[in-house]
């Protein structure tokens, strides 16, 4: 998890914290009550707000006036397992690491993944030492070709594993983690950013 995260409290103007969101180049900030998360403010909801508000003074809407629903929050102890679990489930891409009711961290579907990544001990991926199972995998997965050679991440995201069970992937756009992925512009999306 990283133990630096940008978070703002519901009484900020929401201009101020727009530019932070523009500044950090971020797409969600973590609302907190003292160290309490009880929001989480989107790009997109601080980009409607602002748009209603039809101005960026500092005297216009607060952060608490928009922000949306708390982001999911996990133990700072607890496996890798749950914290993907809970991005799945709720459809988040990061979650709130919280000890003690205050906000310690924050863990991305990105990090989630690059944790559960299966390694060697140089750092680098584990590299496939049967050349006639790699050819397997290629000639199984030429239904799924695109017309540049490459998979179709649509429609790879959409696949299931050896047991049957989807399997979920993450937004090419805002990086959720999500079990629904569309194709749109040649990018595998959530149907939320395909609606934008």
């Amino acid at each position: 998890m990283h133990r630096e995260f940008l978070g703002v409290s519901e009484s900020d103007p929401l201009a101020e914290a727009a530019a932070l969101l523009v500044d950090e180049g971020t797409n969600c900030l973590v609302v907190l009550r003292g160290g309490e998360p009880v929001g989480r403010l989107g790009c997109r909801d601080a980009l409607g707000a602002l748009l209603d508000a039809g101005s960026l003074d500092t005297d216009g809407p607060t952060v608490g006036s928009v922000m949306g629903p708390p982001l999911p929050t996990v133990a700072p102890d607890d496996a890798l397992a749950v914290v993907e679990e809970r991005l799945v489930s709720e459809g988040a891409d990061r979650v709130v690491a919280v000890d003690d009711g205050a906000a310690v961290g924050v863990v991305t579907a990105e990090d989630a993944l690059a944790a559960g990544a299966p390694r060697t001990g140089n750092g680098a991926h584990d590299v496939v030492a049967d050349e006639a199972a790699l050819e397997d995998t290629r000639a199984a997965d030429a239904p799924m070709a695109g017309t540049n050679g490459g998979i179709d991440p649509a429609v790879a995201s959409s696949s299931t594993d050896a047991s049957g069970s989807a399997t979920q992937g993450v937004c090419e756009s805002c990086g959720a983690l999500v079990p629904d992925l569309v194709s749109a512009n040649g990018q595998a999306v959530c149907p939320e950013c395909r609606d934008v």
